[in-house]
């Protein structure tokens, strides 16, 4: 027979539990606090950070760029580097709608295409920039804080039916990137 508890013994255990228990909450709270409190609230240090491209980066690059070579293919084109041919041919896959509105994938893929032409126009890098929002690839001038985000550029508009033709959002990007740089006065 278990002998019965006296109420001083279940006031003790209940207080052994609350204390776990408030305990373990408050632990839980700071470690929630802390998390939340990333580098990126820290004092002194930058609001982002860049990195180079990964591996996996580069090939899922590479593989975007391939699929936008095979469909300029459909076209009886081909990507050649040269904006107004490419750029073209962009805006001819979308106007006959081989890529869909929908097709976000395809239409940043269309965005990386251009984003290879305003790179070498632009002496620009791709490179992963990171901030509070995520990580994105971007094209950065040089060490500077100048970066140029042209994978959304076209799946941003014509995701919600803005169809601005293509020459014009680079040419856009282009004269205002180029107003940033240095020297941009002498230009």
């Amino acid at each position: 027979m278990v002998a019965p508890l006296s109420i001083s013994v279940m006031i003790k255990q209940a207080t052994k539990c609350l204390s776990w228990a408030l305990g373990t909450f408050f632990l839980t709270l700071t470690a929630s606090a802390m998390a939340q409190t990333s580098l990126w609230s820290q004092p002194g240090e930058a609001e982002w950070r860049v990195e180079a491209l990964s591996p996996v980066d580069q090939q899922f690059m590479d593989s975007q760029r391939q699929s936008v070579e095979y469909l300029t293919n459909r076209l009886g084109r081909s990507l050649t580097g040269t904006p107004s041919r490419d750029l073209d041919s962009i805006q001819t896959l979308l106007e006959r709608g081989l890529v869909s509105e929908e097709d976000t994938l395809t239409l940043q893929a269309l965005g990386l295409v251009m984003g290879d032409l305003l790179g070498h126009e632009l002496n620009m890098d791709w490179v992963v920039y990171r901030d509070r929002a995520g990580r994105s690839r971007a094209l950065r001038y040089l060490d500077s804080d100048i970066f140029v985000f042209p994978i959304t550029l076209i799946s941003r508009r014509w995701g919600v039916g803005n169809h601005k033709p293509v020459d014009e959002l680079y040419q856009e990007t282009l004269k205002n990137t180029q107003q940033r740089l240095p020297g941009a006065a002498w230009r």
